[in-house]
């Protein structure tokens, strides 16, 4: 905490700029920062800033973290009626610390999020979520939080909070974590642990969440395979392939082009009868019935569709009373929560009768920009998520894919959901897409895994540039793992090799994230392999991916898995060349891959027997066909002097 408190008191929140209407009203520097040990907080005064009629930030102090809260207020005076401005409503500086790497996590759009390596302040990118500060031998976590009315993000050296609204006169909550450790991810894991725990993080972690079971197996989604023109008798055929191949599909997504809708906005609760004649519940029935498919979840937006529910139709009429329409006049959900809790109880009443059992929620992180001028956002999306999810905890026992919804006013407004997006689509058609696809994931998760169960999407299994590379990624992801092939396009022995032979998926313990020496390190710029790792109790699992464009050598450190024991010998199987190697902590390797490469170990710890016992050394050993096979519930022992 000395290195934590002295990082605090000497590089963040030294000034502040408050802007109302407008005008941006300066103060001078911190003038104290005291700590009060009576109540473990500590409280930063600062000069007098013109317009500003008081501003207070105090901190609570945890053992390795520290979480602060502000409250500020805009000065009336004469009648005169001042305001914070929407956006930059409150700004800090974060000082002048020149560390030696910084990890960002920037906004890659509305939606998603992207690493930045970056190695100054200054050169933080726009809408940063999260930053790893790398300092000598300690590494520094940064966190913008959601207070009561706004939001918190980083950018060039500052810190920014807004409210997407005007007319807020006092700006009130928590706005930011700091953690320290020797460990980048016991950083992280402080961080969000310790402001759980104080209520600064108002929602659950990933260990508060119970993942639906039925993820545990494996899935196929219409999407890629058919995109908007999704239909019964599409799907259908769909099924009797993967029947014909041996494919253990157990639950299928009804991705967009289903409902009933009209530009762009949602027209109706039931099934487009063109597409479904048979209607929704006879079709699910089929697909249970004659297929075996166990779970059959659908898609619709966060707002009911892209742009919301349409106003010229019936649906609108009957559900005007659960509804408002913005300043920009898109028709959405109430802002007082029951209403809008009523609205999704009709809807996900009818699909729960038609026999849906999930649902996938999409286009999240537009709410926001569609409540702008109505509410301070990171309220109106609290509201939005609790209404939304106490409807889907009543109809389907709260399972839910979370899309399109990495902004943190999305992320910290989920009261129960476990399963959350972890990175932009698959993009099938584009060329090498899987390269950001990976680090979009593997970087993501570093935060995004400390909340949700992180999903890494759907994929191709006959891929011509990453059908290996895709499966090894979802196999060690610990996500969900399904495809979303196009008729006659499934490859059953990519398939297999990520799952059970009865279509269970072995999940690791956590996300899948890069190992220690790439944390801060671009790997596509620097021509490094894109090395991660995951873990199944006492056993791991390490991918390395060519991100490059043409080969790469590099090194390989097992002492760079997290966890990895410094006191053990290891039995290392890679599944590429089906070699068996004997490994430990301070072992490394020199590795080349080609272009589009990859490799993935799987590495188990060996047991020694008893003194008294015949039997020699062993490991737990996972089917050597499947790619990651750490996670299986079929291991055997299996004698050293056997495989080496």
């Amino acid at each position: 905490m000395n290195a934590l408190y002295s990082f605090v008191k000497e590089h963040l929140l030294s000034n502040f700029a408050v802007t109302a209407n407008r005008t941006r009203h300066r103060t001078g520097v911190l003038t104290a920062f005291t700590e009060d040990a009576s109540d473990g907080r500590i409280v930063c005064t600062y000069t007098p800033a013109a317009g500003l009629k008081s501003l207070t930030i105090t901190a609570k102090i945890g053992e390795d973290a520290i979480v602060f809260a502000l409250d500020a207020q805009i000065t009336v005076e004469n009648g005169k009626v001042e305001s914070f401005d929407s956006e930059d409503a409150l700004t800090m500086t974060l000082g002048d610390l020149t560390p030696d790497a910084l990890l960002g996590s920037r906004h890659y759009s509305p939606w998603w999020m992207h690493p930045s390596f970056i190695d100054a302040f200054a050169a933080i990118e726009p809408r940063t979520q999260s930053l790893l500060v790398k300092s000598g031998a300690l590494n520094y976590h940064l966190l913008p939080l959601t207070g009561d009315n706004f939001r918190c993000e980083l950018e060039a050296g500052l810190l920014r909070i807004t409210s997407d609204c005007g007319g807020i006169h006092r700006l009130s909550g928590d706005f930011l974590a700091a953690s320290v450790s020797t460990d980048p991810y016991q950083a992280v894991s402080n961080n969000y642990t310790y402001a759980r725990e104080i209520g600064a993080i108002r929602v659950p972690l990933r260990a508060e969440r119970q993942l639906p079971d039925f993820f545990r197996s494996f899935g196929w989604c219409t999407w890629d395979a058919f995109y908007g023109d999704v239909s019964s008798d599409k799907i259908y055929a769909k099924l009797d392939e993967f029947k014909t191949k041996g494919i253990p599909v157990k639950w299928i997504i009804i991705d967009d082009g289903w409902m009933t809708t009209r530009n762009n906005m949602l027209a109706g609760f039931d099934v487009n009868r063109e597409k479904f004649p048979e209607g929704l519940k006879a079709t699910i029935d089929r697909i249970k019935g004659e297929y075996g498919i166990e779970k059959v979840g659908v898609w619709h937006a966060f707002n009911g569709y892209w742009m919301g529910v349409d106003p010229e139709s019936p649906l609108y009429e009957e559900q005007k009373e659960n509804l408002f329409t913005t300043p920009a006049g898109t028709v959405l959900q109430s802002l007082d929560e029951d209403k809008a809790f009523r609205f999704w109880d009709a809807w996900h009443s009818h699909l729960a009768s038609c026999g849906v059992d999930f649902l996938k929620v999409d286009n999240q992180s537009s709410n926001s920009a569609h409540l702008e001028g109505s509410i301070a956002t990171a309220a109106g999306c609290r509201i939005a998520h609790n209404a939304i999810e106490r409807s889907i905890t009543k109809h389907f026992g709260g399972a839910v894919i979370n899309c399109m919804g990495m902004d943190m006013e999305n992320v910290f407004a989920r009261p129960m959901s476990a399963v959350s997006r972890n990175s932009d689509d698959f993009f099938p058609k584009r060329e090498r897409s899987f390269i950001v696809h990976l680090t979009q994931n593997v970087y993501n998760a570093i935060w995004h895994s400390q909340l949700y169960h992180c999903d890494f999407d759907m994929w191709w299994s006959n891929h011509v540039e990453s059908a290996y590379q895709s499966g090894v990624l979802r196999a060690i992801a610990g996500s969900p793992i399904y495809v979303s092939d196009k008729i006659g396009e499934s490859r059953a022995d990519t398939i297999l090799a990520a799952v059970e032979s009865d279509g269970t998926v072995m999940l690791c313990d956590e996300a899948a994230r890069p190992t220690l020496d790439c944390v801060y390190t671009d790997c596509v710029k620097e021509g490094k392999l894109q090395k991660v790792w995951n873990r199944s109790g006492d056993c791991f699992a390490l991918a390395a991916f060519n991100v490059s464009e043409g080969d790469v050598t590099d090194t390989v450190d097992f002492g760079t898995i997290p966890g990895l024991s410094q006191d053990c010998e290891y039995i290392a199987y890679e599944y590429f060349s089906k070699t068996f190697t004997r490994i430990n902590y301070f072992e490394d390797t020199e590795l080349t891959l080609p272009r589009d490469g990859v490799t993935v170990w799987s590495i188990y710890p060996i047991t020694k027997p008893d003194e008294d016992s015949d039997e020699g050394a062993y490991i737990m050993l996972g089917d050597t066909g499947k790619y990651v096979p750490i996670a299986s519930k079929y291991k055997v022992k299996t004698f050293i002097k056997d495989i080496l």
